[in-house]
């Protein structure tokens, strides 16, 4: 897969009504597809990700992407919010399908610091899964910087995912999918961007 970025936008894709995510511990966030009008929010969000997160997540060197960027990570084949009980946003998702291979979708997940380690990412994987199979890809790929284990943990609970690793020593974790419809999303999205979405850069 490559590994730039090639941003596009497209409409906003075709996710339905807010839907409830309960946690380990009894809290329950709001979850629904992401908007245009939640840019101020995510640019709060990756405000109070440490770099360590923002590296984690973005395959760079810890700082958050543009404005531009992030408006641009609204507007994926599949992008996903998740908020508190308190209203604020906790965490982003996103698919979009892979650069060389249009079978193939990219997913990846940011979870703010203080609500890491809880199963928000997990979540938001499963349900970004759902989304990849609903579209008719035949399989996702995520990226991490290091051991990526977290999301082969989380993939490991919808198949058997498969652990690779990049020339540049990133884990890619891969995960075949069968058809299967469940999830947020409606309609099937007539168009796919092509967009990378582990590089994005910082301009």
């Amino acid at each position: 897969m490559s590994m730039t970025s090639s941003w596009r936008t497209t409409a906003t894709p075709t996710i339905t009504q807010p839907t409830f995510a309960p946690l380990a511990d009894g809290t329950s966030l709001t979850m629904r597809g992401a908007m245009d009008d939640d840019l101020p929010e995510l640019l709060a969000l990756h405000a109070r990700c440490s770099p360590s997160t923002l590296a984690g997540r973005y395959l760079a060197d810890g700082r958050a992407p543009s404005r531009r960027v992030q408006r641009s990570l609204l507007r994926t084949d599949i992008a996903l919010v998740a908020h508190s009980p308190a209203g604020s946003m906790v965490a982003l998702g996103n698919l979009a399908r892979a650069d060389d291979d249009p079978r193939v979708a990219e997913v990846a997940v940011l979870v703010r610091d203080d609500w890491q380690r809880r199963g928000i990412g997990t979540s938001v994987l499963r349900q970004l899964v759902a989304g990849a199979r609903f579209h008719g890809y035949d399989e996702v790929v995520a990226f991490a910087p290091n051991g990526g284990s977290w999301v082969t943990d989380a993939l490991s609970r919808l198949g058997e995912p498969l652990l690779q690793r990049t020339p540049f020593g990133e884990a890619v974790v891969r995960l075949a999918l069968a058809p299967h419809h469940v999830g947020l999303m409606g309609a099937p999205a007539v168009h796919r961007p092509r967009l990378s979405i582990s590089r994005p850069g910082v301009a």
